[in-house]
């Protein structure tokens, strides 16, 4: 008699979940899971040559991103940077940093199966984020490519902006938060834009949407 044998099924934290929108496209939430996630600590001398090589990208000033058409790489402290890679692409940016940084006094963790990344696009986005967090996010206060740790009414994660707010379809905005509040904070961004006419999401583990 075969052993029968159980394949491992990799599942976002949202994969109970579709992405939304808002009538007349003035909103759109969804998920993008399994983008590699990797946090560099060390000094920047250490790390931009290195990064510069595996990715094409020049390390960020203080609250910004770099980004191509692949990669970004996000502000974190002044020792500190997350890069973020296409899906399943940890294992070979792991590798080929560690050749680049081979006896330099750095840090890289690969923490892709720690956070997901929410899309928030549209033209209401900025509304519907005001309504969650204390950032000043007028487009004169928070620009593209710009990058801030913030919390969402109760859940913590980073927002960066994606795409400029003159762009066909507004702008974007992705946000990294942690796999245990991925689905709090999806149910939030729908209760923060019921007054686009978003549709809204409850919580699976019955957390309350008042913050």
């Amino acid at each position: 008699m075969n052993a029968v044998k159980n394949t491992p099924v990799r599942r976002s934290p949202l994969a109970h979940r579709t992405a939304m929108s808002a009538p007349d496209d003035v909103l759109h939430l969804s998920e993008r899971a399994f983008d590699a996630k990797i946090v560099l600590r060390g000094l920047p001398e250490a790390l931009g040559p290195a990064v510069a090589k595996v990715t094409g990208l020049e390390l960020p000033s203080a609250t910004r991103s770099t980004a191509s058409e692949t990669h970004r790489l996000l502000w974190q402290s002044p020792d500190e940077f997350l890069l973020l890679g296409p899906m399943d692409s940890e294992s070979a940016l792991m590798s080929a940093l560690a050749v680049e940084l081979e006896g330099q006094h750095v840090q890289t963790v690969n923490v892709t199966d720690y956070h997901t990344t929410l899309v928030l696009s549209g033209p209401r986005a900025r509304e519907t984020l005001m309504t969650l967090s204390t950032l000043d996010l007028h487009p004169r206060g928070f620009t593209p490519d710009q990058v801030a740790g913030t919390t969402f009414g109760h859940a913590s994660g980073w927002l960066v902006q994606t795409v400029d707010d003159g762009a066909e379809g507004g702008p974007s905005f992705d946000i990294l938060v942690r796999w245990s509040h991925a689905d709090y904070l999806f149910c939030e961004l729908t209760h923060g834009a019921r007054a686009f006419g978003m549709p809204e999401a409850k919580p699976v583990s019955g957390e309350l949407m008042e913050i």
